[in-house]
């Protein structure tokens, strides 16, 4: 039986830069299921950026952990038809209860399932976390489409690209080159390909007339400073707000990295990426289309997250065996098949 449409559904997804990304695909999947539904987002703090401006967000509600029981009248008062919790924590749970929605979808997880009126478990196939939480919508008797899957998408406004195009040429990219794009680490040491690969691709490209730009974070000094060395002229960005982060982004061919939260933000600015993994699932974490590519190396296997750092302290090497040739033809391979967006 089709399900009775709503007129306010409210998204939850506080946390992880990544996982905000992603979630916004379910937007899509809504939108075409109520196509005159009003869709609300609530985020946290850091990743919160990454919603505004988009076209299917209502309004976008920013998480305030210093008034919990405040965030629990605010969205209560909202009268919500249906809330989709998609983090699946103890706080978003109860603040998905709180909301009193007619229709609260979420994760089978721990006792707070109950908090839940359709509760689906996380085990079970393996796929791309898209189109796993949007199982979660399926399970409230919404259709999918299988042959046209949502995707996710940032969205910048015009003047967004022309600073992030200022940006670029303000750190010394070159204007006519192509340019790919390379973040040296991940948030987990574990997940973090060596520098000296990295140096090692960023060398090749540079010898053939690619522009490398480093996207950097404030804990990145000690890496930006060896690759310096490995491979002169590089283009080491700022470390800025992650708005003006999409903004360059956004002009270049491909994008490189381990498997972190900026890899989905590539896909959802329709960047191409190469991506590194280790303990973690390509499977789950690349959609297979033809702008991603994903390597792994020989040590690579998938770890819980609360085992990757003790055995990776042990001396475990997931990301060994990822060698810069492979990269460096996948980077090739994307820049010669594919347009790129960037090149002025």
């Amino acid at each position: 039986m089709a399900p009775r449409p709503p007129q306010r559904v409210l998204l939850i997804q506080l946390r992880r830069l990544g996982d905000v990304v992603l979630s916004t695909a379910l937007l899509e999947d809504l939108r075409r299921a109520f196509p005159d539904a009003q869709f609300d987002y609530l985020v946290g703090q850091e990743a919160a950026p990454l919603v505004a401006g988009h076209p299917l967000v209502h309004e976008r509600i920013v998480f305030d952990p210093n008034r919990t029981l405040a965030m629990w009248r605010e969205i209560r008062a909202r009268r919500y038809d249906w809330v989709v919790d998609l983090q699946g924590s103890l706080r978003t749970a109860m603040l998905t209860r709180a909301s009193g929605a007619r229709v609260r979808l979420g994760w089978r997880i721990g006792a707070w399932r109950l908090f839940y009126t359709r509760a689906r478990s996380r085990v079970g196939r393996m796929e791309y976390v898209p189109r796993q939480r949007a199982r979660l919508l399926e399970d409230a008797g919404v259709s999918l489409d299988a042959d046209a899957p949502s995707h996710p998408r940032i969205h910048l406004s015009e003047e967004e690209r022309l600073r992030g195009e200022r940006d670029a040429r303000s750190a010394g990219a070159v204007p006519e080159a192509r340019r790919v794009g390379m973040l040296l680490s991940t948030r987990e040491p574990a997940k973090d390909w060596s520098i000296e690969e990295f140096g090692a691709v960023a060398g090749v490209l540079l010898r053939e007339g690619v522009s490398v730009l480093i996207f950097q974070s404030p804990e990145d000094a000690r890496l930006v400073a060896r690759m310096r060395v490995l491979a002169p002229g590089v283009v080491v960005l700022p470390v800025m707000d992650v708005r003006r982060v999409a903004g360059v982004m956004a002009g270049c061919c491909v994008f490189v990295s381990g498997d972190t939260g900026p890899a989905h933000m590539a896909d959802a600015l329709g960047v191409p990426r190469v991506t590194l993994f280790g303990p973690t699932s390509p499977v789950s974490w690349t959609s297979g289309s033809a702008t991603t590519v994903a390597i792994s190396g020989p040590n690579a296997r998938i770890v819980p997250l609360r085992d990757r750092a003790e055995r990776h302290a042990a001396g475990e090497e997931f990301m060994a065996g990822i060698g810069a040739e492979e990269v460096v033809a996948a980077v090739r391979k994307l820049l010669n098949d594919l347009p790129c967006p960037g090149v002025a």
